[in-house]
């Protein structure tokens, strides 16, 4: 990895299939805790788009597979190599149990990488923040600056069928003070 961060306390590594140009990084909830039900606004022109239990990460890349991290560090950046592009920092309140995962809008969870070990985890791509913390989110991007020339050039090739190695990301997510646990909104259905 080459953001660098002081101290990791967690880290997760997976292929997510981009399509519309967009993906996810979502918490998991269960039935009977808010949920955003809201849509992001891709009206926008920000890289990243933040709904309650939910960043929308927005590639220039129609459709693609990239490399994305999920980091906890538990201080702030460090200055970042040239390659590695800061998209902005956002403020990420967790809405259940701070369970994070990454997917694609029409595809799903991300798919472990190949020839990355999941050290002991199986196949589980998640992130466990705690929610009884706020956290800053820095996300990083590599290959954005040319990524959709890369792309319209491989489309003309004869032998076009790369999906891959047009952007990278890296989302770390800092505490940066507390909140109350989240608590259900309603009861669920089998109580």
């Amino acid at each position: 990895m080459t953001v660098a961060y002081r101290q990791s306390m967690g880290l997760v590594s997976g292929v997510v299939s981009i399509a519309y140009s967009h993906f996810y990084v979502s918490e998991y909830v269960e039935p009977g805790f808010d949920r955003t039900t809201q849509t992001p606004d891709f009206r926008t022109h920000a890289p990243v788009i933040l709904t309650p239990g939910q960043l929308t990460v927005i590639s220039n890349v129609q459709a693609h597979d990239a490399w994305v991290t999920l980091m906890l560090s538990d201080a702030e950046p460090v200055p970042q190599p040239e390659q590695w592009k800061l998209l902005g920092t956002w403020p990420y309140r967790p809405v259940y149990g701070g369970r994070m995962g990454m997917s694609g809008p029409t595809t799903g969870p991300a798919m472990p990488a190949m020839g990355w070990l999941s050290g002991g985890r199986g196949d589980d791509l998640s992130l466990a923040l705690d929610p009884s913390r706020v956290y800053t989110v820095h996300v990083h991007a590599r290959g954005r600056q040319d990524s959709r020339a890369r792309y319209e050039a491989a489309m003309d090739r004869a032998e076009w069928g790369t999906h891959e190695g047009f952007e990278d990301y890296v989302l770390v997510f800092v505490p940066a003070g507390h909140q109350p646990k989240p608590r259900p909104s309603r009861r669920p259905a089998s109580w």
